[in-house]
């Protein structure tokens, strides 16, 4: 009798329904339900981390975000009012529990700037989309790469990834003190003109 396996792809559509309705699962219930190996698990749970729908963390995964079927339906920058894209969201999570969100790094500076009793803020590395923490990362301030607002300010994980971005695409590489300064001033000198 020959069993019917499911597809990588139909594989990794299950996982994705099960943690849009629990949002956590362990591995030994992924490895249980369908019916594969725990090295097959890990393979397709890769590539849910990889597309930035999922977390791994020790014998568990969690849903980053919750997948939209409507665009538009995605929160508003609290800087410049355009939908925030989750490749380059920027959250501050304030001490009365309330989330502001920020469509890039540049706005999330200057709305951090701005902001008081911020608890934490964190945004996604430009190449590995993973969460960081803002006053830790390395940033690139004018470099050709636009996304939405200019100048544009991608962030990095690494000072490393930082510059070698730079070296690919041109700006100035920063830290946070650094590039918050540079974008105040950038806009201090837009409101003179």
């Amino acid at each position: 009798m020959m069993v019917d396996i499911p597809s990588p792809d139909q594989r990794r559509r299950n996982i994705l329904h099960w943690l849009q309705e629990s949002q956590s699962l362990t591995i030994e219930e992924l490895v249980s339900r369908l019916g594969v190996s725990i090295m097959t698990v890990h393979r397709d749970l890769d590539q849910l981390v990889k597309e930035g729908i999922a977390q791994k963390t020790y014998g568990r995964v969690a849903l980053v975000r919750p997948v939209q079927e409507n665009p538009s339906a995605a929160p508003l920058c609290a800087m410049c009012h355009t939908p925030v894209s989750f490749h380059t969201a920027f959250t501050l999570h304030l001490e009365n529990s309330q989330q502001l969100q920020a469509c890039c790094p540049h706005c999330g500076l200057m709305l951090l700037s701005m902001t008081d009793q911020v608890a934490s803020a964190l945004t996604r590395d430009f190449l590995y989309h993973r969460m960081v923490n803002v006053m830790k990362a390395a940033y690139v301030v004018e470099s050709r790469v636009h996304l939405c607002c200019v100048p544009s300010t991608l962030c990095f994980a690494s000072l490393e990834d930082a510059q070698d971005f730079a070296r690919g695409f041109g700006g100035l590489v920063m830290d946070f003190e650094a590039a918050s300064a540079y974008l105040s001033a950038q806009h201090h000198h837009a409101k003179m003109r």
